[in-house]
């Protein structure tokens, strides 16, 4: 039995592996590696609109390995005439406080929903989120439950006027976050016998009990349902592991009936950990590709960690502690054990013990295939060395050990993981050279038995791979073209897209090691500053940078961050070389 919370160590001195002694493959399945890289994604946060808010919220993030949150109802797209709408306010301080860690979704205005034109310009606010770079829609628990028009006639989740929201939604790629329904204790007596009294004694609004003022549970949830089958080009993510933790039978049967649904775990662990962990855990694997890593991790002037009691104070120490649970419950078999939110009932919990390839994709596979078009843009940062060295492709070099990893494991169109291809990549610097090192396992290696020393057009539909890289800022269809393959070949084209300049030289070097037996080739390489730059490098310099690599046997190009087009040729996905200096370590 493996309990997490013993074994999770600090993130900040978990030590780096010499490169001889990595696999990427065993780290692209392994939960401690993806802490320490702050891979995974927390697909449910409230976070108010305020820099300080955000502060904590990136301390706690960061120790507990979160690398991006979901902002779930930052605010409409309405706003008085000069001023920024709640969700432009929001998105303005998460991005001047933590750029890159967050990605928002809007909420819909429900003023003058009677009118006729309402779905009309409830499709606007859509658009205009859009272009102003909402991922989603998030829904609060109010349709069917509270919010009514003018006329005080209680608007249904199916309600017709939100078909065109609805429909907008899966045009433009938005995904809609949508809670309905909540615990079924929440519609049984309001009293002390109540399972969840502690929690609904402190929120008395969250009872819905009164059948003169609510519908039957039952009958949002079919709306909900009825939504969905409705709208089969939109996705669905039904919060609250698909509103219904009570009934994981109901979950199954209605993931194999849509296709579009999905389901998020937050808050709800708690309840889910009450089933049969053998059951519940066959259901995460046979679902594995429909189901999101989220907490409802609140900071505002005070946390919430899933929920909370009127008087709970929460420190950070305990919103990490919250998190370690969430991850017990996923990795470890333990049983019988306290959950990481008291106040929703006074009961133990099962972990499910997931195997890594469903972990991974729970944790992070599946979001960032759903927000793949609004995934932040990634940085590889590449380290000073002390000094140049010789390539040998072995990769034991000191910049090495110091420099951190970006993961080219997705594929290019469709942003499908990749892990059991998971190729590294690493970047350092000097005063004269711009230094790379890859490791990219295979299965059989696609090259040319007989490389020539000339450039070969056509290189890059054997096995390669590659670094596209900018440094003109003013251009963004200006940039340089590096391939290396196995047996040494390389190639290194000039494009002023849509020209591309293949006599061009940038004088690169490049060593290559094959590891037969565990099946890993590994790339060093070396690019002269000259060649990239007429500006004397210095730390903070930042250039536009994609990576990526072409594995031949198994028809698959991978990304670092998928283009999601057919070529890798799209500027405005690229990423971020930043130089820096090297760790204090050193």
């Amino acid at each position: 039995m493996r309990t997490l919370l013993a074994v999770l160590p600090l993130l900040c001195l978990m030590p780096v592996a010499a490169a001889d002694e990595t696999d990427p493959r065993a780290d692209a399945m392994n939960a401690d590696v993806w802490r320490k890289e702050q891979r995974i994604i927390d697909m449910h946060m409230h976070i108010e609109s305020k820099p300080e808010r955000f502060e904590r919220a990136i301390g706690i993030m960061n120790a507990a390995g979160i690398g991006l949150g979901v902002e779930l109802g930052s605010g409409t797209v309405i706003a008085p005439k000069g001023q920024l709408s709640g969700i432009e306010r929001n998105m303005q301080i998460n991005q001047q406080v933590c750029p890159g860690r967050f990605i928002n979704y809007m909420i819909l205005d429900y003023s003058g929903f009677e009118k006729d034109d309402w779905s009309e310009r409830a499709v606007a606010q859509i658009e205009k989120g859009h272009r102003l770079g909402v991922a989603g829609l998030k829904e609060f628990k109010r349709l069917g439950l509270t919010v009514r028009d003018a006329n005080g006639r209680l608007i249904p989740v199916d309600d017709p006027k939100l078909d065109p929201v609805w429909k907008r939604c899966g045009e433009l790629g938005m995904a809609i976050s949508i809670h309905v329904g909540d615990p079924k204790a929440f519609w049984e007596p309001y009293n002390e016998t109540n399972e969840r009294w502690e929690e609904l004694k402190d929120h008395p609004g969250w009872w819905f009990g009164d059948p003169e003022k609510y519908p039957p549970r039952e009958e949002v949830l079919e709306q909900f349902l009825h939504v969905i089958e409705k709208h089969p080009e939109t996705t669905f993510v039904g919060v609250h592991f698909a509103n219904n933790p009570e009934d994981i039978d109901w979950v199954d049967r209605n993931f194999d009936k849509y296709p579009n649904m999905m389901g998020d775990l937050a808050a709800r662990i708690p309840e889910i950990g009450r089933h049969d962990p053998e059951k519940l855990r066959a259901l995460f694997v046979k679902h594995q590709d429909r189901l999101l890593f989220g907490t409802d991790f609140q900071v505002w002037n005070r946390m919430v960690l899933g929920s909370a009691g009127d008087d709970e104070r929460p420190t950070d120490y305990d919103a990490l502690v919250f998190y370690r649970k969430c991850y017990r419950f996923m990795e470890t078999d333990d049983r019988d054990w306290k959950h990481m939110t008291p106040i929703q009932g006074n009961w133990t919990i099962d972990s499910i013990d997931l195997p890594p390839e469903v972990q991974r994709k729970v944790y992070f596979d599946n979001a960032r295939k759903l927000l793949a078009e609004h995934y932040p843009a990634p940085t590889l940062k590449a380290v000073r060395a002390r000094e140049d060295f010789e390539l040998d492709g072995k990769l034991d070099e000191a910049a090495w050990a110091k420099a951190p990893i970006a993961r080219v494991e997705y594929s290019l169109q469709e942003s499908d993981p990749r892990p059991e291809l998971s190729t590294t990549a690493r970047a350092a610097w000097t005063d004269r050279y711009l230094y790379l090192a890859f490791e990219a396992p295979y299965t059989e290696l696609t090259m040319a038995q007989d490389p020539g020393s000339e450039e070969r057009l056509g290189l890059w539909n054997d096995d390669v791979v590659e670094l596209f890289l900018g440094t003109d800022m003013q251009n963004i269809n200006s940039y340089d073209e590096f391939e290396w393959a196995p047996n040494g070949e390389q190639l290194d084209v000039r494009l002023n897209l849509p020209e591309k300049d293949f006599p061009w030289s940038s004088g690169m070097e490049s060593q290559v090691a094959i590891d037969k037996e565990n099946k890993i080739y590994r790339v060093e390489a070396r690019i002269p500053m000259s060649a990239i730059t007429d500006q004397i490098p210095s730390a903070g310099t930042r250039w536009r940078a994609a990576l990526y690599r072409n594995d031949a046997a198994n028809q698959v190009f991978l990304a670092w961050r998928p283009t999601l087009s057919a070529t890798a040729h799209v500027p405005e996905r690229f990423g971020w070389l930043e130089l820096v200096e090297s760790p204090e370590s050193e």
